[in-house]
């Protein structure tokens, strides 16, 4: 990267970091804090915006024109530290300690919205398009997932775990996530590599059997419901059991 560039990079992350500290502010507000000039403030916001970093809105002061204030999107919230991951092994580590079957029933009730918001995609005559479609799907999370045909049947493989620091403490996430693939997939399906026990990718191999009734029975079920009434299921709601 050129010296000229890097002057960019930084200008563009000084400017995150000024709408972070003050939540909205105007070009001018901006280049004067900068101390530079307005016209070079808005050449990066405009990149911000495209990169969709940041967004415009209009104030209209008690006096004086309209102004264009510019505010961090939750992208541009994003590229500032979180700690989402730590709190969230927190809470999963106490709910393991002190109720194992508190654990076993979130997991549980976290598939069943997984599967729901997922099961109109995850679909197909064939293992073999359900799969591919499952591999899609996991790769729009972060999952790098492909599907592989072997002699011995079709693999699900993962070169990315976006869970890898709460799994390796979890290992009932690992598990969970495969009854997951059974629910979808409606077959069996067993683990052969894991990221967290120190293999380069988790590869989950695919049995090809037919489901029982009442699989195929919750999967049609699954395709009928609305995603979005899944996902604003009360807390009140009990959370069925996956039948895998």
């Amino acid at each position: 990267m050129s010296m000229v560039e890097d002057g960019r990079v930084a200008t563009r992350d000084k400017i995150l970091l000024l709408l972070r500290r003050h939540g909205r502010l105007s070009a001018p507000q901006l280049a004067e804090l900068l101390g530079v000039t307005s016209v070079g403030v808005r050449r990066h916001l405009t990149l911000l915006d495209r990169d969709g970093l940041v967004t415009a809105g209009i104030e209209k002061p008690k006096r004086g024109r309209p102004t264009a204030v510019y505010r961090l999107t939750d992208a541009g919230l994003e590229t500032f530290p979180r700690r989402y991951d730590e709190v969230a092994r927190e809470a999963l580590a106490f709910l393991g300690r002190e109720d194992a079957s508190a654990l076993s029933q979130f997991l549980a009730w976290r598939n069943e919205r997984l599967a729901a918001s997922y099961a109109k995609r995850v679909d197909g005559a064939t293992l073999a398009e359900r799969a591919t479609a499952l591999a899609e799907v996991l790769s729009e999370q972060g999952f790098m997932a492909e599907v592989e045909a072997t002699p011995d049947g079709l693999r699900l493989c993962q070169h990315n775990c976006t869970v890898e620091h709460l799994a390796n403490e979890l290992p009932d996430l690992c598990a969970s996530e495969a009854k997951l693939f059974e629910q979808l997939l409606g077959t069996p399906v067993e683990r052969e590599e894991t990221i967290v026990q120190g293999d380069v990718r988790c590869v989950t191999h695919l049995h090809e059997r037919t489901m029982d009734v009442s699989n195929r029975q919750n999967r049609s079920k699954r395709r009928g419901t609305s995603s979005t009434n899944t996902m604003s299921t009360s807390p009140e709601h009990t959370p069925a059991r996956s039948e895998a």
